[in-house]
């Protein structure tokens, strides 16, 4: 529910849409508050439901990418919103992320991201190498897959 919730509020001030919804940006500061809270309620859960929390944030990410609604286009951004803002959620969520990414969800995350002006797929390339550059969990392991990836 709080990210259900969290979701909402992120898409009610243009997550995912604009340059407001781009992780990172000026356009976010006014919604800091709200995520703020999200990122502390799920820090506090962690303790005793890490595994439902790393779960249902996997599960949101590939719902989102086959779903033409518009609050699963803000689902990505809000995402990596929340890895930015929390190390430890991204910690959680990076290995088991980086293995589902296989041919079929890059196919789909490609076509998600498809339509979205230049600039904005600009920010969130340098939202996701920001966050590569600043996990240590499965390091070794998103190298291995970032190689693979660029030269199959």
């Amino acid at each position: 529910r709080v990210l259900s919730c969290g979701l909402k509020d992120f898409c009610a001030h243009g997550g995912g849409g604009g340059s407001e919804g781009t992780p990172g940006t000026a356009g976010g500061d006014k919604r800091v508050p709200k995520i703020a809270s999200v990122v502390g309620i799920l820090g506090h859960l962690a303790s005793r439901h890490a595994g439902s929390i790393k779960q249902e944030l996997l599960r949101m990410f590939h719902e989102s990418l086959g779903s033409p609604r518009e609050h699963h286009k803000a689902t990505v951004p809000f995402l990596l919103q929340l890895a930015l803002m929390s190390p430890a959620l991204l910690a959680a969520v990076s290995p088991e992320l980086v293995d589902s990414l296989q041919p079929p969800v890059l196919n789909q995350l490609h076509q998600h991201f498809s339509g979205v002006p230049r600039d904005e797929l600009e920010g969130v390339v340098g939202v996701v190498v920001h966050l590569l550059c600043h996990t240590s969990a499965g390091a070794l392991r998103t190298l291995r897959f970032l190689l693979a990836t660029a030269a199959p």
